[in-house]
């Protein structure tokens, strides 16, 4: 029998576990699939805003400010590269790899590695395989692509259980407790953000915009670094509206148009024309729109050829599933291969056009907590057997909360 009729792993208790948890994610996320940035913006703008109103006034009829340390609250940053390295042995880019990187970003990084594990099923290389899987789920926490990261680290640990490799198998673990505090760390300034944007809209209705200016512009930048595109441009119609009821067209013209854009690269082009209809009526030159034409068409175009190019990529990984069940896998491996080219031609904010509401993410938040202590609680044991002083893991280990 050939090596692609022959060459089949199963998954191993633990891995099933995190990958049932990681389906967990997935369905709640295709839950709030339709309701996710574009309800957060009729949310914060219609229930909030009213939520806020009702209960602001004193018995004397004079307005209260709400709790001013919604908008104050510390942040933790949402980079990956901002989790603590432990000095541990874990998973790491090796020097060929980080030279990919450097010499020609992630995305040809990971093409590279992706050739390399096509070699190495048809080798027959599972030891290779389960480290070249490890440094691709490492690419993908450096770009916060969390699902896939998470993809990878499961079927690297699969590989490394069935070898009896115990310290790879501490390393993976440690490196899926880091990617569940990462889950963490960014639904909680997804929700600071969306508290802070309601907060700004209480302030602005009653002609405070200029103390809520500076915290909208970092929850816009805070939703942009979280690829929360939708939410990003509801925060910035919000400064338009700041802006013009302040009396200052010139930057509430600057803030409606990235509204716009961040709509219409979206393929929100309905909300994008009905913002653009709002700054007409309001004043805004049309001559300004005209200009903007050629671009917003650019960027409708550019987001339905992403559509297209994820839907090619989503039937390629149908493939790789039903030729790897069959048990042709190096056939597999050539169409994820294939799959991960196609999906790389879709812009970011296609990929990322809805996203789960703030609560969403938030309940998959405490899912993550509870898998961080674990894997870690699993490293941590591992590590120990092998003689490493594993007093900073322990620390890391209380970052779970």
């Amino acid at each position: 029998m050939d090596r692609a009729g022959s060459q089949r792993y199963t998954l191993s208790k633990s891995t099933r576990s995190i990958l049932a948890a990681g389906l967990s994610c997935v369905a709640i996320a295709l839950f709030h699939f339709t309701i996710g940035d574009s309800s957060e913006e009729s949310t914060g703008s219609l229930h909030g805003q009213r939520t806020l109103d009702s209960g602001a006034t004193q018995g004397d009829g004079s307005a209260t400010t709400p709790d001013a340390g919604v908008a104050a609250v510390s942040e933790p940053e949402v980079e990956y590269e901002t989790l603590p390295r432990l000095p541990l042995p874990a998973v790491a880019l090796s020097a060929e790899t980080q030279n990919l990187l450097d010499r020609g970003g992630i995305e040809w990084a990971r093409q590279q590695l992706l050739e390399q594990a096509t070699q190495a099923v048809i080798a027959g290389d599972d030891n290779k395989l389960a480290n070249i899987l490890a440094e691709l789920g490492e690419l993908s926490l450096i770009e916060a692509d969390i699902d896939t990261a998470e993809m990878y680290l499961a079927e690297s640990l699969d590989l490394f259980e069935q070898q009896g490799n115990e310290l790879a198998q501490a390393g993976v673990y440690m490196q899926l407790g880091r990617l569940h505090l990462l889950v963490r760390k960014r639904a909680r300034v997804a929700s600071n953000a969306y508290d802070t944007l309601l907060v700004s809209r209480w302030k602005i209705s009653h002609g405070q915009f200029y103390s809520a200016e500076s915290d909208l512009l970092r929850v816009a930048d805070n939703n942009l670094k979280l690829e929360r595109y939708g939410a990003a441009a509801s925060t910035y119609a919000t400064l338009y509206r700041g802006y013009m009821g302040s009396g200052n067209s010139m930057q509430a013209q600057e803030a409606g148009i990235e509204a716009i854009k961040l709509y219409a690269s979206s393929g929100r082009m309905f909300d994008a024309r009905a913002l653009q209809q709002k700054m007409i009526e309001q004043g805004t030159d049309r001559a300004v729109f005209d200009t903007l034409a050629s671009e917003l068409e650019q960027l409708q175009r550019q987001f339905e050829d992403s559509v297209q190019a994820m839907g090619a990529a989503r039937d390629q990984e149908q493939l790789y599933n039903q030729l790897q069940a069959r048990g042709d896998v190096v056939n597999a491996w050539r169409f994820r291969q294939k799959a991960h080219a196609t999906i790389a031609r879709a812009s970011k904010r296609a990929q990322y056009r809805s996203q789960p509401d703030v609560l969403a993410e938030l309940y998959r938040s405490n899912r993550s907590m509870k898998n961080a202590s674990e894997s870690l609680s699993r490293a941590n044991a591992l590590y120990y057997e092998y003689g490493f002083d594993t007093t900073d893991l322990l620390h890391l280990q209380s970052e779970v909360y």
